[in-house]
């Protein structure tokens, strides 16, 4: 029987279990042979670094309503460092638990390939207004055989942004990086692997009837109710599942992150928000 591939992403908010959630992971590697695409977020903590060191974080909200984080060159480099040393933390974790694992930036060999948003039209006060300089971009490509290369080496993949353009800078030599949503590199990987399962783990049950009520958890929504939770800080997660069951991939799944013991189980044994 051959093994399933598994793509999850591990949410960077405030709470998330990913000593358990990496454990979790490497017991279903050795045990069952799952192929398995971990991609890591660390927005709480590239929060609390930026403040460390005096710099406020911008976030932004897009014409579409879906808020982001404003990058700029020095917030990029911050970034690849935070999350990169998340991914790595993971991959550690994984392997102390005796699974295989190994992390990458998304960026390296090209493995995505995103566009750069030249030019970002936001929402502020209730106006739209243009900006430049926001180093984040929109996926191309992914390098889907290369990706296989490294779950043929039967080791399970830590992916983090930031993406490669092919652009270059004025400057110097090389190409330009851009900020990518994790949640959307997971869901198009799910897409182009033909994954059977993406789940989202964040700091939360999963979608919430009422967002403030963590015991208003829906147990499942079809992709045509999607839109109801599409709101706040869930709005792209939700955007990007609806996409993924569109495509073909078999599941969706929202689940808690907190969970103290084998979250990933949990989740796969029907807790938290399954989106058909």
């Amino acid at each position: 029987m051959s093994s399933k591939l598994l793509i999850f992403k591990f949410g960077g908010g405030v709470g998330i279990d990913l000593e358990s959630l990496s454990k979790n992971a490497a017991k279903l590697q050795k045990e069952f042979g799952e192929r398995i695409i971990i991609v890591v977020g660390a927005n709480a903590e590239l929060s609390r670094i930026q403040k460390e060191r005096g710099v406020e974080p911008k976030m932004i909200t897009s014409e579409r309503g879906e808020k982001s984080r404003f990058t700029d060159s020095a917030t990029l480099e911050l970034l690849k460092e935070v999350y990169g040393g998340t991914a790595e933390e993971v991959a550690e974790l994984i392997r102390k638990s005796g699974g295989e694992a190994v992390a990458q930036i998304a960026s390296k060999d090209n493995l995505i390939l995103a566009k750069r948003h030249d030019r970002m039209r936001i929402l502020e006060d209730g106006k739209v207004k243009v900006i430049d300089g926001d180093l984040t971009g929109s996926i191309q490509k992914v390098d889907v055989a290369a990706i296989r290369k490294i779950l043929d080496s039967k080791k399970i993949l830590v992916l983090t942004p930031p993406a490669a353009t092919k652009d270059f800078s004025t400057n110097s030599k090389k190409k330009i990086e851009v900020n990518v949503d994790g949640d959307k590199i997971a869901s198009r990987i799910a897409v182009e692997l033909k994954a059977e399962k993406l789940i989202f783990f964040s700091n939360t049950s999963g979608l919430l009837q009422n967002v403030n009520d963590e015991t208003s958890l829906v147990s499942e929504i079809p992709t045509w109710q999607a839109n109801e939770f599409a709101i706040g800080r869930m709005k792209k997660k939700v955007l990007a599942a609806k996409r993924a069951i569109e495509a073909g991939v078999g599941e969706v799944i929202f689940a808690d992150g907190r969970i103290g013991k084998d979250p990933i189980d949990s989740a796969l044994k029907g807790v938290g928000t399954r989106v058909f």
